[in-house]
């Protein structure tokens, strides 16, 4: 006859229990963004390339594949991996080993393209919406001056069919072909723009003479990004 006690197994087995249990939400939290509101990538391009088809230009944002982390409708953030953004699907993709999965593009509120230390060196964002330039709360718009007046800018890519015909060879060529436009946001409005002086200064709209002063001081040509931030900096500053 067994006479050994069964309750020390017994304990040990509900201790288990209790902190598989407990170990769950830590576990899901560990993974948010890397398997939830993902898939397989998909792809929706109807593009299909003959073998002899010489194809110029690409759909993705960046050559080389970048760490970056998406911020989630849930405001949640993923971990760090290797991403891009194509922009001929508007889609954040990212690499899960050797698949590529796409985000939910209704589930994301932004991402982070990150360098090798984890700083920030780009951001875009989503939630604008203007149904005069029929753009959707989706749409990713990279942030390049985050102020009272916000600098954005829209990247969109459509693909041409036999484009055009090689000058050397005569072979035809399709080609990815990127417009770039450019959004000043002010008040909640946003207002098309471009890299132009009088365009900038016309729309921002008021302490013209002023800010036409610190072109000139700073010698500015506003035909540059990087103009057009200095300029919104000092406009915040005056306003």
């Amino acid at each position: 006859m067994n006479t050994s006690n069964p309750y020390p197994l017994f304990k040990a087995y509900i201790l288990t229990l209790f902190l598989f249990f407990m170990a769950m939400p830590l576990m899901a939290q560990s993974t948010v963004g890397t398997n939830v509101h993902v898939d397989i990538w998909n792809s929706e391009t109807p593009i299909v390339q003959g073998s002899n088809e010489e194809v110029r230009g690409t759909q993705w944002y960046r050559e080389e594949w970048t760490p970056g982390r998406v911020i989630l409708r849930d405001n949640s953030i993923t971990e760090v991996h290797d991403i891009n953004y194509n922009t001929y699907e508007d889609k954040i993709i990212f690499k899960d080993g050797n698949i590529m999965k796409a985000y939910d593009p209704t589930q994301v509120r932004g991402f982070q393209f990150l360098d090798r230390m984890g700083n920030k060196t780009q951001e875009f964002v989503t939630g604008i919406s203007d149904r005069q330039y029929g753009i959707d709360p989706y749409d990713l718009f990279r942030v390049i001056y985050n102020g009272d007046t916000k600098f954005l800018a829209r990247h969109e890519m459509i693909f041409i069919r036999n484009r055009g015909r090689d000058i050397v060879t005569n072979k035809r060529y399709s080609e990815y072909d990127e417009t770039v436009t450019y959004y000043l946001m002010k008040d909640g409005k946003l207002t098309k723009t471009r890299l132009r002086k009088r365009n900038i200064l016309n729309d921002i709209g008021d302490q013209k003479d002023a800010l036409n002063d610190f072109v000139k001081s700073s010698k500015l040509r506003l035909k540059s990004e990087e103009d057009v931030a200095a300029l919104l900096n000092y406009y915040d500053q005056i306003k």
